[in-house]
């Protein structure tokens, strides 16, 4: 039994397959004997098959017992949607309520890369949309969402419908539509495809104007189709709308007459504003060229900024306002006064400065009217740096107005310490100094109101649902600059300007009109110096002066023909704008100036009154229907104002200046560059006594100028040609 059986071959092995059939008929009668090895095998596959088995049925039970709520919460997450409900945006409106910005529904095209024929549908989506053909193309080459359109009108929307595209669909959103078109583009901004303010009063307001989205729940059969049930939502809350100060028939006429300008002088580029003094708000706010915020792409980034608060330049005489009220403010000379302005030319620290045209003597009244840059030097200099530039930064000039729209800047004003021999020079007449278009607006606001600055204002008030008030803007003052007296006397002069001066293309008939030209030489760009021949020609006026209620500023950049001083280019900007602004029927603004304007005043021709005891001036003066107002001491009239043979309105007024008479314990004046009668008619009317040596013009005098002057004072003048 335990030894090996021999083969028929003689070896000792494995059995051969006739014995093991023969092994197997024998044991199993007739039947075949599965092998040991393999009993094992099919042994351990039904132990397998059968623990498998088991482990379903053990999990199918847990399932259907134990584990129902996960799975059926599973369901719910799998067969629910949450869909955003879009809010509308706020509406953007003028006080009058015209809509300046709303939202409208629009439609949006999408699909899933890659597309089933990418080059037509890229094709066309390249002509109704916002992306270029091969940016599209490429996008439906890769894999992903690709948005194709955003926020089309219902033209194009059928246009695409009509395409079918296959895997294109549409999605309803909101879009911005700007129905004025370019008229305030730059203070109206605009917006991306998704709604979100990027510029001007949509970027400054978007936490208004957004809203909130609201949100809905939507479930999905096995099919994909929606399951009609009632679930949870939250509305959305639509934003809520703006109401600017703007004017849109202001800031039309405004922007029209600015690219008139621009066009008839082929200037590089114009700015305006128009605003009422007592209150800071902005009825128009233009930069041209402009921009159409339909369409942003369209345009150049420059022409996209709201330039009057956003770009700088030097205003040339219109600052001079700041050392005539610095002056005035501070009791370093009176209107009367006068300064030599050298004949035209005056050189400091190694500076030759001008005039446009020569002067000789002139008053402090007439260096305001006649913008004597030399003038203007002589009186600042009596002032010193610290003071101008106190005044300056009184003013506003060197710091942003607050003005509720982005991008201000604060414009170039140094401290003293950082100036040159000939800075406070060069900063008297507007040089060396860059202020926006809206912080000298708001300097001459300051003036027309009393020497109170107040805060632009470009917004009336936030309306939400239903019309409730969210916020109101109040007028805002932000300090007094100079009192009422010296604010008073300001608009005097500057009335001078529009009347004798360099203004007189912005007079306006019926009206008094106070204003103030400005020509300055254009910096160069990212150099040092002033460009040759380019200029920037300003005007800043209100009306009427008695009582303002209107202001207007016009810049042009760079005039070519027709002239480059502010009073050529600028001012008849001012008059053709305001003009038109009065006309308008019913406008809040003007209905008063309106019946002064029917009733044209009768215009008076000035007497001389000089050498005439002030109660006789004033007599003379009431007899033709004119007030005269006198100041000084003396017992006779030295000096008036307007000049005899000028022109003023029935009604108007005429400023005297007493001197002369048996006075004692006055000063001398400086009498140096005088003619030598001139001189003499000046001493005789002071009851000094006089003896003059030699011919032509004053160069000495004795006693010097600022002596007091007594019983008996002999005054010696010494001329020469």
């Amino acid at each position: 039994m335990g030894r090996r059986r021999r083969t028929r071959g003689g070896r000792v092995g494995v059995p051969d397959r006739e014995t093991l059939l023969e092994g197997s008929f024998r044991r199993g009668q007739g039947e075949a004997v599965i092998p040991r090895v393999h009993r094992r095998r099919l042994f351990l596959l039904t132990l397998l098959l059968g623990a498998c088995w088991t482990g379903l049925a053990v999990r199918l039970v847990q399932v259907q017992l134990g584990g129902n709520k996960a799975y059926a919460s599973r369901l719910e997450r799998q067969s629910k949607l949450r869909l955003e409900l879009p809010a509308r945006r706020g509406n953007i409106l003028d006080r009058k309520g015209h809509i300046l910005g709303l939202d409208l529904e629009g439609f949006s095209y999408y699909t899933f890369a890659p597309a089933e024929d990418p080059d037509r549908t890229a094709r066309l989506f390249s002509k109704v949309g916002d992306f270029p053909y091969s940016v599209l193309l490429s996008k439906l080459r890769s894999k992903g969402f690709v948005w194709l359109a955003r926020g089309l009108g219902e033209k194009e929307a059928m246009a695409v419908r009509r395409w079918g595209l296959p895997g294109v669909r549409e999605y309803k959103e909101f879009r911005r539509v700007y129905p004025m078109g370019k008229v305030a583009g730059q203070v109206l901004g605009y917006t991306d495809v998704d709604g979100k303010g990027i510029e001007g009063a949509e970027l400054a307001f978007d936490g208004y104007l957004r809203g909130r989205p609201g949100w809905a729940l939507r479930r999905r059969d096995g099919r994909g189709g929606w399951i009609p049930e009632d679930l949870p939502m939250r509305p959305p809350r639509d934003g809520a709308d703006v109401v600017l100060t703007l004017d849109v028939e202001v800031q039309a006429i405004l922007e029209e007459e600015l690219k008139a300008a621009v066009e008839r002088h082929r200037a590089r580029s114009g700015m305006g504003i128009v605003m009422v003094p007592r209150t800071g708000e902005v009825l128009a706010l233009a930069s041209v060229p402009g921009f159409d915020p339909n369409r942003p792409g369209d345009y150049p980034m420059w022409t996209r900024k709201n330039r009057v608060i956003t770009d700088i330049y030097e205003p040339g005489s219109t600052f001079k306002i700041v050392t005539a009220a610095a002056a005035l403010e501070e009791k370093v000379i009176s209107p009367e006064d006068s300064v030599f302005c050298e004949e035209g030319a005056f050189m400091v620290s190694g500076r030759r400065f001008r005039d446009a045209h020569p002067y000789g003597w002139l008053t402090f009244r007439e260096v305001v009217e006649l913008s004597s840059n030399i003038g203007t030097i002589k009186v600042a200099e009596r002032l010193g740096k610290d003071v101008i530039y106190r005044y300056a930064r009184t003013f506003g000039f060197g710091a942003e107005t607050g003005i509720d729209l982005p991008g201000e800047v604060k414009g170039i004003l140094r401290p003293p310490s950082a100036w040159s021999g000939r800075s406070l020079a060069s900063i008297a007449v507007g040089q060396e100094v860059s202020v926006t278009a809206i912080q000298m607006a708001c300097a001459y606001a300051a003036v027309a109101n009393g020497g109170m600055l107040m805060r632009p204002q470009i917004v009336l008030e936030v309306k939400g649902a239903g019309g409730k008030v969210l916020k109101m803007m109040k007028p805002e003052p932000v300090r007094r600059v100079v009192s009422e007296e010296t604010a008073r006397k300001l608009v005097e002069f500057l009335e001078g300007v529009v009347e004798r001066g360099t203004g007189r293309e912005a007079r306006i008939p019926g009206v008094r009109v106070a204003g103030k030209t400005g020509t300055a030489q254009r910096p160069l760009e990212g150099g040092v110096g002033y460009a040759p021949g380019e200029f920037v020609a300003s005007f800043v006026g209100f009306l009427p002066a008695e009582d303002p209620e209107l202001l207007c500023l016009v810049v042009v950049d760079t005039p070519r023909e027709g002239g480059h001083y502010g009073g050529q280019v600028a001012a008849p900007v001012f008059r053709r704008v305001v003009e038109r602004v009065l006309s308008l029927p019913g406008h809040p603004f003007s209905e008063r100036v309106q019946e002064m304007l029917k009733r044209t005043p009768e215009m008076v021709r000035v007497p001389d009154v000089t050498g005439l005891p002030p109660d006789e001036a004033l007599q003379v003066l009431s007899g033709i229907g004119v007030r005269g107002e006198v100041q000084g001491t003396g017992g006779v009239v030295m000096r008036q104002h307007p000049k005899p043979g000028c022109e003023v309105p029935e009604g108007g007024r005429v400023v005297l200046t007493l001197g002369g008479g048996r006075m004692s314990g006055g000063k001398l004046p400086d009498l140096k560059g005088l003619t030598l009668r001139e001189a003499m008619r000046r001493l005789e009317a002071l009851g000094v006594g006089v003896r003059m040596y030699g011919s032509g013009r004053v160069v000495r005098q004795s006693p010097a100028a600022g002596s007091e002057v007594g019983e008996g004072t002999v005054c010696i003048l010494e001329g020469r040609r």
